[in-house]
């Protein structure tokens, strides 16, 4: 269970992170270039973790079947998670969301990550993936760790760019209020 305490550590330090930038997110912070936008970034996050945790527990996506395509305006499409092979420029230009709604899927997605790490196994883990077009195939736990490297790296840009949008650049003992870059 050391795995599965780590890995829920890890996706927790995500969440708060995520809560922490985005708190006091304008809305025009959450759409303005570069792209890809905060907001988009904040979307593929929570997507990213909800197709993968659902696949991997065999459950349906949020995204679907609890209607956060719907509340986001876009088509209920199982594999659209924002890989730039799906997305392109304008779509991701034209992305718009509230900083609540993609706090709101986010929460969900993260709950649903919370019970499955509080519930599988260590065999679970260990077990191969049915994906041939890789090389070692990957495991349950590598796949889980790869959707964290996507978090952590999604949530690094986001912070990035907030900070390039207050203040020009990541220089955050240059602000008014350092803490307002977090």
């Amino acid at each position: 269970m050391i795995a599965n305490n780590i890995l829920l550590d890890a996706f927790t330090r995500v969440h708060e992170s995520l809560h922490r930038t985005l708190g006091d997110t304008t809305p025009e912070e959450l759409v303005k270039e570069p792209h890809p936008s905060i907001g988009w970034l904040a979307w593929r996050i929570s997507r990213v973790m909800d197709a993968n945790v659902s696949r991997l527990s065999g459950r349906e996506q949020l995204w679907i079947g609890a209607g956060w395509a719907a509340r986001f305006g876009m088509p209920p499409e199982p594999a659209d998670y924002g890989r730039s092979a799906r997305h392109t420029r304008e779509q991701v230009k034209s992305f718009r969301a509230s900083a609540q709604q993609l706090l709101d899927y986010h929460d969900t997605t993260y709950e649903r990550m919370k019970t499955y790490l509080n519930s599988v196994s260590a065999d679970e883990l260990a077990r191969e993936l049915d994906e041939p077009q890789y090389d070692p195939r990957p495991t349950v736990a590598v796949r889980l760790v790869s959707v964290l490297e996507n978090a952590m790296t999604n949530e690094g840009q986001i912070s990035y760019l907030k900070a390039y949008h207050r203040l020009g650049g990541w220089f955050p003992r240059e602000a008014k209020d350092p803490a307002s870059v977090r």
